[in-house]
């Protein structure tokens, strides 16, 4: 596990990147004592105190309000939904979505003697780097508005849906062209996480706003995929505790209406016995290459590095553990050869929004996950790269021989553009090659001017080209669609998925502006269809929400 900082917050503290520490419990003042002439009448209770004042944790602050475990203790609540009234600031967190904190003007305002300093964009007395980073403003581009290729846009999930709000679609197409979605459904604070389902296509159950029945009181991060014949796979993060986390993973062979019990799949000694061991589980299906007509089951996840597992029998057993890249998030695919291809982002929660430190690498298996290639870099090793919302992306072209990663680029001043990298799979007399050298293209504005990230890709096998979609802070917040040509050649920005403007595009994390760290980008070859699903906070009665939504181009 990487550590966010060097200090030790409860609602910020030491963790995996995708599940929070729960936060502590506010505490109410006791009941003041009544005031009587004798001699051992109890004390009054103490006043409240101000957000920002030094406290002891289990001290009362005031209601609705903590002492949270910072240096010196620091008074202070929860805002919005999960909390009450806030008469500081209520600062993004990306940690704990929005806290209320004391309000200043410069560090002489705040308790710099022990490390607080006045945040220069939230105008609130915080620790260093503990505050989420404020994406970038400009207009919306005047032409084109929206995307012309997608249709009408639907929506997937809403307050009927389990939890407060909803965030990281991953989807999957039956084989009638049927699109099944798995979110997470984010509970108020952290009582649990659902996982929601919804369904889109011509076959019985579908609808939105679907109940997805797991067996454990939290669940993060599902992943989706299909076989050949087929069956449809999901993984995801599973625990009641910390200590009993699994990556469960079920399948389901009616299109995604009904799903069997969830099964763990991760190593038993995967963890060696620390807790809070496995975080970010994905899945890929492909050919087996050492078997004609035979598939391989991946499931990759994350426990000390990249962890992948091979099943040849549909997921019933799994092989031993490899691991094969240093970093955790990211995307696997695999081509029609059979071999699997892998990208992570190696680094840390301390580079939260954009570190030179860090690195995309990638990684390619021919034997089926027992052996990995050296970790090639994809990007370039003078870029600032986020930890946080920049999940790269991978697609596998075997047919013209390229391999392509997208990624995020940039640092704490929010101009974040996305950059197409490039390795060719052969040589020129058509042999397989390890990709070792890559070309970069640029996908942003010009002249820099938003916040780019979230970066999803999928190939068009029929004609080669590259579709990249992306979160960004145009107009307010969108997102938004380009198609590249075959190669790595020119990219062209065709404009926003989204028909109504964001109601908020936020780095915020676990707060109900949540986006999360992936959505999904499909291409349906046989109906020539691009499908994209994704999370987009919407305006609900005053209160803001992630909410899910589809919508489906054609394709040339």
């Amino acid at each position: 596990m990487r550590c966010a900082s060097l200090y030790t917050v409860a609602v910020m503290a030491c963790s995996g990147p995708s599940h929070p520490v729960a936060p502590p419990s506010p505490k109410a003042a006791p009941d003041a004592a009544p005031i009587t002439p004798a001699v051992d009448a109890e004390p009054a209770a103490p006043a409240a105190l101000p957000i920002g004042a030094s406290c002891k944790p289990g001290n009362p602050c005031g209601p609705d309000r903590t002492c949270g475990p910072m240096p010196g203790g620091y008074c202070m609540s929860f805002c919005g939904a999960a909390g009450g009234p806030c008469d500081g600031a209520c600062v993004p967190t990306w940690r704990a979505g929005e806290v209320c904190l004391a309000r200043c003007g410069d560090d002489n305002n705040c308790r710099t003697n022990e490390g607080y300093v006045c945040d220069p964009v939230w105008k609130a007395c915080t620790l260093p780097g503990m505050t989420a980073m404020a994406p970038r403003t400009c207009p919306a581009p005047a032409n084109p508005a929206r995307d012309p290729a997608f249709g009408a846009v639907s929506q997937l999930s809403s307050a009927a849906s389990p939890g407060l709000y909803q965030l990281e679609p991953a989807a999957a197409l039956a084989d009638d062209g049927t699109l099944a979605a798995l979110f997470v459904a984010r509970g108020k604070l952290v009582e649990g996480n659902a996982l929601g389902l919804a369904r889109v296509g011509p076959g019985p159950k579908v609808g939105a706003d679907l109940p997805f029945a797991t067996a454990r009181a939290t669940n993060f991060d599902p992943w989706m995929a299909r076989d050949a014949k087929g069956t449809l796979y999901a993984v995801w993060l599973a625990f009641d505790r910390r200590d009993d986390q699994q990556i469960s993973l079920a399948t389901s062979r009616d299109r995604g209406a009904t799903w069997s019990a969830a099964t763990a799949v991760q190593d038993p000694g995967d963890c060696k016995g620390a807790p809070d061991c496995l975080d970010k589980p994905m899945i890929a299906i492909g050919p087996d290459p050492a078997k004609r007509g035979a598939e391989i089951v991946y499931v990759m996840y994350a426990a000390d590095g990249l962890r992948v597992r091979a099943s040849r029998d549909g997921g019933a057993t799994f092989g031993p553990p490899r691991t094969a890249l240093a970093g955790i998030y990211g995307n696997a695919a695999v081509g029609t050869d059979g071999r699997l291809h892998l990208v992570t982002l190696d680094g840390g929660p301390r580079g939260a929004y954009g570190d030179a430190s860090h690195k995309v690498e990638y990684a390619v298996s021919s034997d089926g996950g027992a052996t990995f290639t050296r970790p090639s870099v994809a990007s370039n090793l003078e870029e600032k790269l986020p930890f946080f919302f920049s999940n790269p992306s991978i697609a596998v072209d075997d047919r013209r021989g390229f391999v392509y990663i997208v990624y995020t680029r940039g640092g704490r001043d929010g101009l974040w553009d996305l950059v197409l990298a490039t390795a060719k799979l052969k040589d020129a007399a058509g042999r397989l090659v390890e990709p070792k050298s890559w070309t970069r293209v640029r996908l942003g504005d010009d002249p820099p001017c938003a916040t780019h990230m979230v970066p999803n890709v999928a190939l068009d096998p029929t004609t080669g080209d590259v579709h990249v979609a992306w979160y960004d802070s145009r107009g307010g917040g969108r997102f938004a669609h380009a198609a590249c040509a075959a190669g790595g050649g020119a990219c062209k920005q065709a404009g926003r998925i989204n028909d109504a403007p964001f109601a908020a595009l936020s780095t915020e994390r676990h707060g109900p502006r949540w986006i999360g760290e992936y959505e999904s980008l499909l291409v349906d070859d046989k109906r020539r269809l691009l499908h994209a699903v994704w999370s987009q906070p919407v305006d609900e009665n005053g209160a803001v929400r992630a909410r899910i939504f589809h919508a489906v181009a054609k394709l040339r």
